[in-house]
């Protein structure tokens, strides 16, 4: 059995060195929405009772899937490499993508910043191509496909697109013989499908991502972003069925079924157990929620 652990949408807060001249443009909104709206939403202490779970709680891997801070600063991405270490993860046994948070101004994304802080958790086993994205980590059984699905919007929106260039790339990473003989996991910041609307906050290029799954397939898809638990499936080879699970905020302050959670999927063969393990406030840890078997057709 392979136990992998799915924390995403840290959004840590951390200013340190940050200089007035960084708070232009969207940031300027990012951190206003952040001072007045998002800083009672995600609370820092769940954040840090939720790592000493997953620190205690057994697993092989641990994935974070994005938004690992609020508006792009070095300083946040920091902090929660910080977070991570303090689980107990090592870069061998982490894997880690950028969310829309991590991608919210352009000069952030040309310059590499969060992949030069978070490169040995993105070290790859398989790569088609000189891009870092899409990159294939293996595992014994397991095949970690990461794609990225952000880019600075330049509005106030949060929709994500992969790109046709990358969306190639991925078909021939997950049809490569490495890759394909594994039970392949891919990992992506925004839902393939829509949960939420609007649009402006949905990935663009769903459909052309699902078309590329219908071709070659995988066997789980996992992403963050709606802060919630979600279930879908995506159709795969010959009519087979592909699960895709989205995990909630390891931050959330909100109700029972939003407050700050994460997920273990307990692989075995094609079986899917998803464990979600959230806050409980009455005693301050984390507790399991909810339990559910899934496998792809």
């Amino acid at each position: 059995m392979f136990r992998l652990a799915h924390v995403t949408d840290l959004h840590v807060r951390n200013f340190a060195g940050a200089r007035l001249r960084d708070f232009f443009g969207k940031r300027a909104i990012g951190a206003l929405n952040l001072a007045l709206i998002r800083r009672r939403k995600h609370r820092p202490e769940l954040l840090e009772a939720l790592g000493q779970d997953v620190r205690a709680r057994p697993h092989d891997h641990l994935v974070v899937s994005g938004d690992l801070g609020n508006v792009s600063l070095s300083s946040e991405w920091r902090a929660a490499r910080t977070w991570i270490e303090r689980t107990g993860a090592t870069a061998e046994n982490t894997t880690v993508i950028p969310g829309n948070h991590d991608a919210y101004v352009g000069e952030v994304v040309v310059s590499g910043a969060f992949e030069q802080l978070f490169a040995a958790f993105q070290s790859t086993d398989v790569r088609l191509a000189p891009d870092i994205y899409p990159f294939a980590r293996l595992r014994g059984e397991m095949a970690l496909v990461c794609a990225n699905s952000c880019v600075p919007t330049g509005d106030l929106g949060a929709w994500g697109r992969l790109g046709d260039a990358q969306l190639r790339r991925l078909e021939a990473l997950l049809a490569a013989p490495e890759v394909r003989a594994r039970f392949r996991v891919l990992v992506i910041h925004h839902p393939p499908v829509m949960h939420r609307p609007p649009e402006n906050r949905n990935l663009c290029d769903r459909a052309q991502l699902a078309e590329v799954l219908a071709r070659v397939g995988a066997e789980l898809v996992l992403h963050g972003h709606d802060h919630r638990d979600e279930f879908a499936e995506l159709a795969g080879p010959d009519g087979r069925r592909i699960p895709v699970v989205g995990a909630g905020s390891a931050s959330y302050a909100g109700s029972a079924d939003r407050c700050a959670r994460y997920n273990i999927y307990q692989i075995e063969g094609r079986r899917i157990d998803v464990i979600t393990y959230a806050h409980d406030s009455a005693s301050g840890g984390f507790r399991e929620f909810r339990r559910r078997s899934i496998a792809p057709d």
